[in-house]
């Protein structure tokens, strides 16, 4: 009998049917996302090849506790040594690193194939982005291609491959990189996405690509498990904060505060943009759904997983005001003379600053087509009191 998870899925029904004893091999296995994915896979008794950076044992106790932040109940946790075995991996290296032949033996055990694992740095080194994000997903397609089982690709992008496309409506298929990126974040995704979309044409494979937006979980995360991007930013100002009232002041502007003592910072962004914000146990849940869908035929199929409605980005700095006593946050259009405290928060904490001007939406045809059906429910309002729970600081007891 599988153990009880969210109440959301047990209203959707099964979230992923696929034959008893099916094998997948996962990257990114520890991280936010792929922690609930494996919340509702490990209880249908789903074996799983974790390719991970860590030694086996180190990378299995940080499942664990990255699946007890999840919300998994005992039973799931103690599915791990069962169910998972961890294959340290060197995601851009040939043949992932690893021996040819037990390269071949997962390659030739798998039923599907979840490319999870991404370098996340908004604003990194180029090459440390391609490497992770442009050739590790070209080893994992290598793997896919492996094996005699031909397993199903499923890649994990993001709704952010759209890159400078401020407004408008961003479409579910392969895109142009007319409009160029924001961020090297923005264009190693791309890249990496462009090579699934190749690769299922040049195969005659099947592919999905899924493209979430931010994710987020109003659950405090427990210590060492993975948080998601507004937690780890919220943190990040409040660091900023604490270093630029405390710590010496550097050659530019010193920090302007407000009669009341704020500290303000002035980010560039447009009054009307918007932001869009999911709640990751709804992602989690539909990119499952999606995926036991019958296969549409070779080739790439293209989902966005993406709330429906955009959240104003003034609401989700009025919220970071709230969650980091004494940071006051201004959204300007222009900025002359930016202090000390805005160039750390634009280098390092471009989370807040990079989407501050879009106006964009996005076409989400295959989550729609869910909600109708009643396979999933539609996303709860992404408001003031769920962001306040969101930028809650992690637990303190495991």
């Amino acid at each position: 009998m599988p153990d009880t998870v969210q109440s959301t899925d047990q209203a959707a029904g099964l979230p992923y049917e696929r034959p008893a004893g099916s094998t997948i091999a996962l990257t990114g296995a520890t991280g936010f996302l792929a922690s609930h994915l494996l919340l509702r896979l490990l209880p249908y008794d789903t074996r799983v090849v974790a390719l991970v950076r860590k030694p086996p044992h180190r990378a299995l106790a940080s499942l664990a506790c990255a699946l007890r932040s999840a919300g998994a109940p005992a039973g799931t946790v103690e599915r791990i040594p069962r169910q998972v075995r961890a294959v340290q991996v060197s995601l851009d290296r040939p043949q992932l690193g690893l021996p040819e032949s037990e390269f071949r033996t997962i390659a030739d055990s798998v039923d599907a194939v979840w490319h999870c694992a991404a370098l996340t740095k908004l604003h990194g080194a180029a090459e440390e982005l391609h490497r992770t994000n442009v050739e590790g997903t070209r080893q994992i397609l290598t793997l896919a291609t492996a094996g005699s089982r031909r397993p199903p690709v499923f890649h994990i992008s993001t709704a952010f491959v759209a890159g400078a496309q401020l407004e408008g409506v961003v479409p579910e298929r392969q895109l142009e990189c007319a409009h160029g990126f924001l961020t090297p974040y923005e264009e190693s995704k791309y890249r990496g996405e462009k090579l699934v979309h190749d690769w299922a044409r040049d195969n005659s494979r099947c592919a999905t690509v899924f493209r979430p937006s931010v994710l987020l979980s109003e659950r405090r995360a427990l210590p060492r498990a993975p948080q998601h991007t507004y937690a780890v930013l919220a943190a990040k100002l409040a660091l900023f904060l604490r270093h630029s009232l405390h710590g010496p002041r550097g050659p530019g502007p010193s920090p302007a505060t407000d009669r009341t003592g704020e500290l303000v910072v002035r980010l560039l962004g447009a009054p009307d943009a918007g932001i869009n914000l999911m709640q990751v146990e709804d992602a989690a849940l539909a990119m499952l759904q999606l995926a036991g869908r019958p296969p549409a035929g070779p080739g790439a199929h293209v989902h966005h997983v993406v709330h429906p409605v955009e959240t104003p980005v003034e609401r989700v700095n009025d919220a970071l005001q709230r969650s980091v006593p004494r940071l006051r946050l201004e959204l300007v259009t222009e900025r002359p003379d930016p202090t000390d405290l805005e160039r750390a928060v634009d280098q390092y904490g471009a989370e807040a600053t990079a989407y501050l001007g879009l106006r964009r939406r996005y076409e989400r045809s295959s989550l729609a087509d869910l909600e109708r059906r009643r396979l999933v429910n539609p996303p709860a309002s992404i408001d003031s009191s769920y962001l306040d729970a969101v930028l809650s600081p992690p637990t303190s007891a495991g």
